[in-house]
């Protein structure tokens, strides 16, 4: 779905910006090295590939199998196909032993989990002790709902609806992707045993959009201010205790 914010878009459509933005947030609470990595909701490859780079072993899961085929096919030949597995799994049944990966990453994606708990167990499962759970997702206090709304079965783009995610109901109602809260975050990560060690919030990256090209410098100073909690997504960290 196409908008003129550029919102709810792949990185990968939508220029690079997006992808460097996220990478550095997490870069800046936790060490994107180690030595196995889960990438859960792998997608086309556009993070996994980038944060493989520190780990000498890495496991890229997504549900959809069209993404995953994109992805294999993007690795053909690249060094980076020697250490990345990739497999067609849920986040909430992850097929590893316990205590496996040093770092599970989940860049927008936990928005769309169904089984969201049973996710969040499962990722405190297979954590190696003091492995470290580094994610982003969609904050509720930015005031466009990213991925659109659909009413009457159509979707419409985030512009349409302006402050739908303050509006928790009908929020419910009208989006088909979560939003959360750093409290709501703490709660959710905290039942499943993990310990939130940084939050911070990024401001879209406006990659290719026209109308947040104009906008951009204002919102990237915002970013270094108190306003960044209204920023698109929250960057978390959580540890898994030793």
């Amino acid at each position: 779905m196409h908008n003129s914010l550029g919102l709810g878009e792949p990185s990968s459509a939508f220029g690079e910006r997006g992808i460097a933005k996220r990478l550095d947030a997490l870069a800046r609470q936790t060490d994107l090295s180690g030595n196995r990595l889960l990438d859960i909701g792998c997608g086309d490859g556009s993070y996994t590939s980038l944060i493989a780079r520190g780990f000498n072993r890495v496991d890229a899961i997504d549900i959809r199998p069209d993404l995953l085929a994109l992805f294999a096919d993007r690795l053909q030949g690249r060094p980076a196909a020697q250490c990345i597995t990739i497999s067609e799994m849920s986040a909430a049944k992850l097929d590893y032993p316990d205590s496996t990966f040093d770092l599970v990453t989940s860049i927008e994606v936990l928005e769309h989990i169904a089984e969201l708990e049973q996710a969040l167990g499962e990722i405190f499962r297979v954590l190696t002790p003091g492995g470290r759970f580094a994610f982003t997702t969609p904050n509720k206090w930015f005031p466009f709902e990213t991925h659109g709304f659909i009413y009457r079965g159509r979707r419409y783009s985030p512009a349409r609806a302006p402050f739908l995610t303050w509006i928790g109901p009908l929020h419910r109602r009208l989006a088909d992707a979560r939003v959360f809260t750093a409290a709501d975050l703490r709660q959710r990560l905290g039942a499943a045993g993990l310990a939130v060690r940084s939050v911070d919030y990024i401001m879209p990256p406006f990659d290719r959009s026209g109308v947040g090209q104009r906008i951009r410098a204002v919102t990237d100073l915002a970013e270094r201010t108190p306003l960044r909690a209204l920023g698109m997504a929250l960057v978390v960290t959580a540890e898994k205790p030793r």
